[in-house]
């Protein structure tokens, strides 16, 4: 944020937000048999983080104010966070396995 901050530089950050290192443990989930380690994260406030920073931003809770929220953060002039909160054991995809190919890439929940 520090950068985005002191060029003003009109970024606007989604982040999907379950409480885990998200990436990490959809790996432990899908390749290591739902055995998570150190993903866990406590609870971030990265709109406070970012407003620490003089960045706006706003935290998005229920399915149904995604849109508005997205709307909000385009018309905004500067830069703008947006904390999307998901379900914790929510996945991300499509996503290309470790020593795969590229057309060995996973589209969905296996």
């Amino acid at each position: 944020f520090g950068t985005i901050a002191q060029y003003r530089i009109p970024v606007k950050v989604v982040v999907l937000n379950n409480g885990f290192l998200g990436m990490v443990r959809q790996w432990q989930e899908l390749f290591y048999e739902h055995r998570y380690a150190y993903t866990e994260l406590p609870p971030v406030d990265f709109v406070g983080i970012a407003r620490a920073y003089g960045i706006d931003g706003m935290v998005v809770e229920e399915r149904g104010a995604v849109k508005d929220a997205l709307r909000t953060a385009i018309a905004h002039e500067g830069p703008f966070i947006v904390d999307v909160h998901v379900e914790r054991e929510e996945n991300v995809f499509p996503m290309v396995p470790a020593g795969a190919a590229i057309n060995e890439m996973i589209g969905s929940r296996q």
